[in-house]
């Protein structure tokens, strides 16, 4: 949300300075801890995670935000020693550090405090960090560490208690500020109700925790959305005006709105005269319209996530050097359809994989990616990826309740008024990947030809068709050889054919074909005089799910999706299948959601097997991971089919 700094700036009354409140305290003797019986089996556990916002006035009247954590950690064993072997400790990019220290709390006793120089600033994927060793740690011993910095307001975040990692015994979270100002404090996913009281003119929020427990990394799921955390917002600023709440999700959408839509002379001229190289057929219906606008855009416009400048916002310059930023790409494709006359919305999706947006509670640091919403027909469109065409979105983004901002006119006057709406996914049955395969034997009987057709639709072959779009022919060839290869597991493959490659194909509701011929040995084995064709294997590798750990999480899916295989399967002149039995499965959950079902008919020497595995959900309880992991170990079993054959 780039071009919302200036939006997001407070207007705030200056008070006379006061001095920091140490909410943290560091102790000079310290001692070591006994571990609850919860956790005494873990390799580590947190003991405590403290962190404080304040946010407080300089002696020159300016308002600065100073963060501080600190953190205690029992090390039970040597992998736990493994793990805070090395410690990363973030670091906003404005922030300046005024003080970091950290030490070994030995079993016997010992402390070993780490010196200054041992303190490294450390840059990963552009974020940065303080990283230390901390000398002397052993099984048994506990490391400790605190950091302050100083950086600019920040008047929304989120602050995670909960990871994948290691338990907390104790956490708590504490946000000062100057009484006037105040704060909406929020704890998602069991974590307190907050406690509020003013002292010395100071408004102190805390909300606290204990036992948290750490989360699995379950197969299918996202730990994030149920994570333990806490989030803030400020809500009033009491001196400028009391009766007015600030960041509401309707002072988003006028903002956002206005930010997109405010465009210069220049801006419009631009915008014309991109449309004019559209050649858009306007006697055309909408859905037309939007497809041929949004291909010959993302085919023509570059658009690139680091690009900063004014230039790549600038609309004029972006339709003169074909290279644009994000927030510039977005303004440029809503001039388009506003000249074409195509209603839209715009919307922030909340995301399945990623912390929701709360309804009740306004925090913009969950407000990120864009969507365009076109109410005649339902559809959705994401104007910065590439990757993604209409009607496709990330699946994540779907399956969730979003914020619309719907257009309005007050006098002459446009803006938008915010509510929160579903943003759907398609149905199970129109997100496909399905395979047919015919096979015989050669003369010799000791290879197999293999005539595949894999059929992907819907989000399935959304995934696909960038690689035949933006890839390299050869690296195209390749990727296609690959997929192909899956049916047979044999590099000898002939009449390889690829079908509706297009990126606006997905809106046509073609599927993507891709053929080709597989002969291979691998599939069949001879055994005296009985030949086994290992069939199972035929649908590719399938996923074995265990689960040793207690399940914690629901189970999440990307998009509901079906799977449909045939195979046929040519007899050899004087042979009959034995173990027919071996393919018929049914396994289904009660309400029929998700299932994997297989079976077979016999007509002379054709054997035709029929599979049908769906899962027409997104979400599945704790409750259902039984059901679902038997359904996908189904698919596995399958993978295990070996028919017999014997002469007659």
């Amino acid at each position: 949300m780039k071009k919302l700094t200036g939006f997001l700036s407070l207007l705030l009354i200056c008070y006379a300075t006061t001095h920091a409140q140490q909410t943290i305290s560091w102790q000079e003797s310290p001692v070591s801890h006994k571990v609850s019986s919860l956790y005494s089996k873990e390799s580590a556990v947190v003991l405590n995670d403290d962190r404080v916002y304040e946010y407080r006035l300089d002696d020159k009247n300016v308002l600065w935000q100073y963060n501080s954590m600190k953190r205690l950690i029992k090390l039970n064993d040597e992998k736990a020693v493994e793990m805070y072997n090395k410690v990363y400790v973030y670091i906003p990019a404005n922030a300046a550090v005024e003080e970091l220290k950290a030490r070994a709390i030995q079993p016997n006793g010992k402390v070993v405090n780490l010196p200054e120089n041992k303190f490294f600033d450390e840059e990963e994927n552009g974020k940065k960090y303080k990283k230390f060793a901390i000398e002397g740690i052993e099984k048994g011993s506990e490391i400790e560490y605190f950091v302050r910095y100083k950086r600019e307001i920040s008047t929304f975040g989120i602050e995670v208690f909960q990871t994948s990692s290691t338990a907390v015994e104790n956490a708590s979270f504490t946000l000062i500020s100057p009484e006037y100002l105040v704060f909406a404090v929020k704890g998602y996913n069991g974590f307190s109700n907050p406690e509020e009281k003013i002292a010395d003119k100071k408004r102190i929020i805390t909300v606290s925790d204990k036992n948290i427990d750490a989360l699995n990394d379950d197969k299918y799921a996202s730990n994030t959305p149920y994570s333990k955390n806490v989030q803030f917002k400020l809500s009033y600023n009491l001196d400028k005006n009391k009766n007015v709440r600030l960041y509401t999700w309707n002072e988003l959408a006028k903002n956002v709105y206005n930010n997109y839509h405010n465009t210069s002379e220049s801006d419009n001229k631009a915008i014309n005269a991109f449309y004019k190289l559209l050649k858009l057929n306007e006697s055309g219906n909408e859905e037309a319209k939007i497809i041929a606008i949004e291909d010959y855009f993302k085919t023509t416009i570059n658009i690139d996530d680091n690009a900063n400048s004014d230039d790549a916002d600038n609309i004029a310059s972006i339709v003169k050097t074909k290279v644009a930023g994000k927030f510039g790409a977005i303004r440029l494709l809503l001039g388009l359809f506003q000249k074409a006359g195509i209603n839209y919305q715009l919307v922030y999706p909340s995301k399945r994989d990623d912390f929701p947006i709360d309804e009740e509670f306004e925090n913009y640091r969950l407000i990120d990616d864009l969507l365009i919403y076109f109410p005649a027909n339902g559809n959705f469109l994401d104007p910065a990826s590439v990757s993604q065409r209409y009607p496709f979105v990330e699946p994540y983004y779907a399956g969730t309740r979003g914020l619309f901002l719907k257009g309005t006119t007050i006098g002459d006057f446009k803006t938008a008024i915010a509510s929160f709406d579903t943003i759907p996914l398609l149905p199970y049955e129109k997100n496909a990947t399905n395979l047919y395969v015919n096979i015989s034997f050669n003369k010799e009987m000791d290879s197999l030809l293999l005539k595949s057709k894999q059929m992907l639709s819907g989000y399935s072959a959304a995934a696909y068709r960038p690689a035949y779009n933006f890839l390299p022919q050869d690296k195209q060839d390749e990727f296609t050889r690959e997929i192909i290869k899956t049916v047979g597991n044999s590099d000898i493959i002939k009449n390889i054919r690829v079908e509706n490659t297009l990126m606006t194909d997905g809106a046509k509701d073609l599927a993507l074909n891709i053929l080709g011929d597989v002969s291979t040995a691998e599939l069949i084995e001879k055994a005296g005089s009985k030949i086994l064709v290992k069939i199972g294997e035929v649908i590719g590798t399938q996923e074995q799910m265990y689960q040793e750990k207690k399940r914690q999480l629901p189970i999440l899916i990307q998009y509901p999706h079906a799977l449909d295989r045939e195979i046929i399967l040519e007899i050899p002149e004087g042979y009959t299948v034995k173990n027919l039995k071996d393919i018929t499965k049914d396994v289904t959950d009660a309400g029929k959601t998700m299932g994997f079902v297989s079976g077979y008919s016999l007509d002379g020497s054709k054997l035709t097997i029929n599979l049908h595995e769906y899962y027409k959900e997104i979400h599945y309880p704790v409750s259902e991971f039984e059901s679902f992991r038997k359904v996908v170990n189904a698919s596995a079993d399958f993978n295990k089919v070996v028919l017999v054959l014997e002469k007659r």
